[in-house]
């Protein structure tokens, strides 16, 4: 089954070079921002907003700083993409990155979320995993599994990652998280 996005979306994704796409996260940052575009439009009132690393941010200055889209209403966030390049879903130690970055964020964004869930989606390349705040008992999911430190162990399984955004099945959960979204906003905000 292939996906049904706008032709204009999926060629945005197409025009990322692989061997580019593969160490470089700014390959993504348009195709995922025209995403984001098209799902949250400025018509019903959604601001696409990513967060600008100041000089005295943890990470700047360093190239693979997280970089993040965050989908704002009325000065709220509602949803969130992190990006990272298609490589990083080759090693443990990148995957336990993007899911330590994702629960930062949700902690930075805890105080601000007006909506029952936040969700967020970690992006390694096309591929995503979805996580969602729930901002009445504080848990993320998906849950951080216990590591045993005398032991290399995979504590972010690569099968977290396992929708492509350009498939028919990755564009059903996108759409199914952005109508819920969607549904929180019109009643919470």
């Amino acid at each position: 089954m292939t996906s049904s996005w706008p032709p204009y979306i999926l060629e945005q994704f197409d025009t990322i070079a692989p061997q580019v796409g593969q160490h470089d996260a700014t390959e993504y940052y348009g195709p995922y921002n025209g995403l984001l575009a098209e799902l949250f439009p400025s018509s019903e009132h959604f601001m696409i907003v990513p967060p600008h690393k100041h000089p005295g941010h943890p990470h700047a200055g360093v190239d693979d700083f997280p970089t993040s889209f965050i989908v704002r209403r009325d000065e709220h966030p509602v949803f969130f993409v992190e990006i990272k390049p298609s490589s990083h879903l080759d090693t443990i130690t990148t995957r336990n990155a993007a899911d330590r970055e994702m629960r930062e964020r949700f902690e930075a964004l805890s105080t601000r979320v007006k909506i029952p869930t936040l969700y967020g989606i970690s992006a390694i390349g096309t591929n995503i995993c979805v996580y969602a705040y729930q901002t009445e008992s504080g848990e993320i999911a998906p849950r951080v599994i216990e590591k045993d430190a005398r032991t290399v162990e995979d504590g972010v399984p690569v099968t977290r990652w396992r929708l492509d955004i350009t498939t028919a099945e990755g564009e059903q959960r996108i759409w199914e998280i952005v109508n819920e979204v969607k549904v929180m906003c019109s009643r919470q905000l």
